[in-house]
């Protein structure tokens, strides 16, 4: 099972080395897993600026 790898850029959750979303550099070290399904209701996505989808709270 690959691991799981957050996007420098867009910190978007992925295994890939590069994000397929925006083409980014992908790292291992990362922490906080966000989830969100409804970006029109979710106050956090709102907050942090993120769309639909898997995202890590903090990329180093």
């Amino acid at each position: 099972m690959k691991e799981l790898r957050a996007c420098k850029k867009c910190r978007r959750i992925t295994t890939e080395l590069r994000c397929p979303y925006c083409g980014g550099e992908t790292t291992l070290e990362w922490h906080g897993y966000v989830f969100i399904v409804n970006k029109e209701l979710s106050q956090i996505a709102k907050e942090m600026n993120l769309e639909n989808g898997e995202f890590a709270i903090r990329v180093r």
